[in-house]
């Protein structure tokens, strides 16, 4: 007898009405410990040409004073809802925030950051207009970098000609096992159906929560891209992503992470639809998990793979990604570990220097 014929697994998208005519704004903000940001990032809120139902902030067990700014603010301003809870980490602060908010349209912001006045006008503009016949269900844009001494460090994230991925993007991301959007959590805000359709993220402190709402986003609803910059990215020394991977102790952070995301993500993939965890790729099969995995040995001290590294060089994922990563990984390769260890902190950190590099090729 001829075995059975498995049936093709194949995605679909998350279908979605139009929007309502006069849809309700959520403005979704968690904090913790950022009282010297607060006020910026709420006045901003605030100064909407398109005006939010609600403000929602959770704090993460604060320190500082924030509650008391998040008190003074709110008793001027009953749109603003105050959520206070014990310090959970990022990804528990976000899923307590995600589920208080009543509004069609929820845009995340981080309490650090700033949105510019019509960033909830120009997100409702973009979820009205299909994009590969089919109404998007989130929204991906960049944001201006800025710093209390530097107004202007560029624009984040850089998209070739300044174009960023749009549409349904699943087979893209499964090709890749990575997600083509590269944003964090203020650059992203998502219809209401779309964040029930996600629903809870990993809470470990270990996790990004814009790491899986990008990922899992793609794999759920088309997204629509806005190229201009609808809010600031404010650059400081407690940025989670300042000088991230120039560490052991960051590497080896970053690689299990890898493999936590993995999990969730193929648990999330089998409740959209059973057996879709199978098209994505084994970590073994990832050339970033490669590169991790040699990156984490050589600064370890236990010496320079070569075979390992060759083959995270060879691997498609590097061959056809992004050339700046091309660039970074090559870095291993030509420079002994003393020096790659001060490349890694040009390539991530933030300084004078970097940023006119990154206005001479373009990027800022």
């Amino acid at each position: 007898m001829a075995p059975a014929i498995q049936p093709v697994i194949q995605l679909q998208p998350l279908v979605l009405p139009p929007l309502p005519s006069s849809p309700r704004i959520s403005i979704a903000i968690t904090s913790y410990n950022y009282s010297r940001f607060l006020g910026a990032c709420l006045d901003s809120c605030l100064a909407q040409s398109l005006t939010a139902a609600e403000i929602v902030v959770v704090d993460d067990g604060s320190t500082d004073n924030s509650l008391d700014l998040l008190d003074e603010y709110s008793s001027r301003h009953p749109q603003i809802k105050v959520i206070r809870q014990a310090n959970g980490g990022i990804c528990v602060a976000t899923n307590t925030l995600l589920a208080a908010c009543t509004g069609d349209v929820v845009l995340i912001l981080d309490s650090d950051d700033t949105m510019t006045p019509d960033r909830a006008r120009r997100v409702v503009e973009a979820l009205r207009q299909p994009v590969d016949g089919q109404n998007p269900g989130w929204v991906h844009h960049p944001l201006t970098r800025f710093s209390d001494q530097q107004p202007d460090l560029g624009q984040a994230p850089y998209y070739e000609g300044g174009k960023g991925p749009q549409g349904w993007l699943a087979a893209d991301t499964l090709r890749a096992a990575s997600a083509p959007v590269l944003a964090t959590a203020s650059m992203l805000a998502f219809r209401r159906e779309v964040l029930d359709a996600i629903g809870s993220l990993d809470p470990d402190r270990l996790m990004y929560q814009d790491l899986q709402l990008c990922t899992i986003g793609v794999l759920v609803s088309p997204v629509a891209f806005v190229a201009t910059p609808l809010g600031g990215y404010r650059v400081h020394s407690t940025s989670t992503s300042a000088g991230s991977m120039v560490s052991l102790a960051q590497i080896e952070a970053t690689r299990k992470r890898a493999v936590k995301f993995d999990a969730w993500l193929r648990m999330q993939l089998d409740k959209r639809q059973p057996g879709a965890s199978a098209l994505w790729r084994r970590l073994e099969d990832q050339g970033g998990y490669l590169w991790l995995c040699f990156l984490e040995k050589w600064l370890a001290g236990k010496g320079k793979d070569r075979r390992l590294l060759w083959k995270a060089l060879r691997h498609p994922d590097t061959v056809n990604g992004p050339r700046q990563y091309r660039i970074y990984y090559y870095g291993a390769l030509l420079l002994p570990r003393r020096l790659f260890v001060a490349y890694s902190k040009f390539i991530f950190g933030n300084n004078p220097l970097k940023t006119k590099v990154r206005k001479l090729l373009g990027r800022a």
